[in-house]
């Protein structure tokens, strides 16, 4: 997919220039935190944005009311610690805000603490349908990046510590008190990076490692902590990694995959072919900047390119506006069902305007994607009238 002229021109971008290094280890050869299952790419070229498709599965919890499972591709913008990164990728949670599964996309900027941004509305149920996370430079010589959900723009992450992006990782990550209850059918993860010449590749089989640690299925065993994952890489005729695949299945039965769903179109407002959009992210979502009329340049305008995956909430305003303590509540039962709270809450202080209610949570927290790092404080910030969530933040 060569757009090393088209994509540097819509986009205002000069070539970027990143000389080859001896990258450090990838997160594949770290100590891994279980149960996850990933595909990890290390190149020696600069990494300065990524794309990554996949179908949202239908995930069972198995009757378990605990349990989180996150598809996620996260890129690390520095080598050596790994420790500063941003994250795209499905979030699906049992329990809040609807007492039943919710899928939600998302994004994570990890500079400076961890900001997790959901993207548009939570849904009860999969679509079945294939969706696109995209990053690419905010401008020429930036170190920040602008994420795309669908090709919709969805905000921009801070300002990164460097350029030195050798690493990519991709694949399932999931937290439970149970985890042989969560179970989802195959799932294909289609990655590419962009070089320094703002062309996008995939990677080469010599570049990825993965891993997939099984649970403690032993006879005698607790089965919460039984669990397996199925993994392949697949290989496109030129001999580049095409995919990454995973299963997730209950050890003792299995999951039927999910039909797919028709999309609801709606009426065409902006240059992009709406129609071909669709049909060429059923097909292959990676190559639509290049077959679809009208969306590299909407992209490039960072406007509403895929009508029919709107990334803002649907107006929900209540009879009245955010109170202290629904508040206070939301915050709480969040963090609980993301088992992001480790202990006792302390002091929870609130701040609020025009149009946000932000609940600061004192106490040890940790993150609910990633490597789950501990914090000291969590704030989550609310709109007023929806009461919708706006954003994580943990320092």
């Amino acid at each position: 997919m060569l757009i090393s002229v088209g994509l540097a021109a819509t986009l205002g971008l000069g070539l970027l220039q990143g000389t080859p290094a001896q990258a450090a280890p990838g997160m594949c050869d770290r100590d891994p935190h279980n149960p996850v299952a990933q595909m990890c790419a290390t190149t020696a070229a600069h990494i300065y944005g990524a794309f990554t498709a996949f179908v949202f599965p239908t995930v069972s919890h198995g009757g378990s009311t605990a349990g989180n499972a996150y598809n996620a591709t996260r890129v690390f913008t520095d080598d050596a610690n790994m420790s500063t990164s941003y994250e795209t990728g499905l979030d699906v949670g049992w329990g809040s805000p609807t007492g039943q599964t919710t899928y939600r996309a998302y994004w994570v900027d990890y500079t400076g603490g961890y900001d997790y941004h959901p993207i548009g509305d939570f849904k009860n149920e999969s679509d079945g349908r294939q969706h696109s996370f995209m990053s690419l430079p905010h401008c020429d010589g930036c170190r920040s990046r602008d994420i795309f959900y669908d090709f919709n723009f969805a905000g921009t992450t801070k300002d990164g510590v460097n350029q030195a992006s050798h690493h990519v990782v991709t694949g399932w990550d999931l937290s439970s008190d149970s985890y042989d209850g969560i179970t989802f059918g195959r799932t294909t993860n289609r990655i590419q990076w962009l070089n320094g010449n703002l062309t996008w590749e995939r990677f080469a089989p010599a570049d990825v490692k993965t891993r997939a640690p099984n649970g403690d299925c032993s006879i005698g065993s607790h089965p919460a902590y039984c669990w397996r994952f199925d993994t392949s890489v697949t290989q496109d005729g030129a001999g580049s990694v095409a995919a990454w695949e995973v299963t997730k299945s209950s050890v003792r039965t299995a999951t039927p995959s999910p039909a797919k769903s028709s999309p609801q179109l709606t009426t065409a407002t902006s240059k992009v072919d709406q129609r071909h959009l669709q049909d060429c992210m059923d097909d292959d979502a990676s190559k639509c900047m290049d077959l679809v009329p009208g969306l590299r340049d909407c992209v490039r305008q960072r406007l509403v390119c895929n009508e029919s995956a709107s990334i803002q909430p649907t107006a929900r305003n209540r009879a009245a506006a955010l109170t202290e303590q629904d508040a206070r509540t939301a915050a709480l039962t969040f963090l609980n069902a993301r088992k992001a709270l480790t202990g006792d809450p302390g002091a929870i202080s609130l701040q609020q305007n025009d149009s946000t209610v932000t609940v600061t949570v004192e106490g040890p927290v940790r993150e609910f994607t990633g490597d789950r790092r501990s914090h000291n404080r969590a704030a989550l910030s609310f709109d007023r009238m929806s009461h919708e969530l706006i954003s994580v933040h943990m320092s």
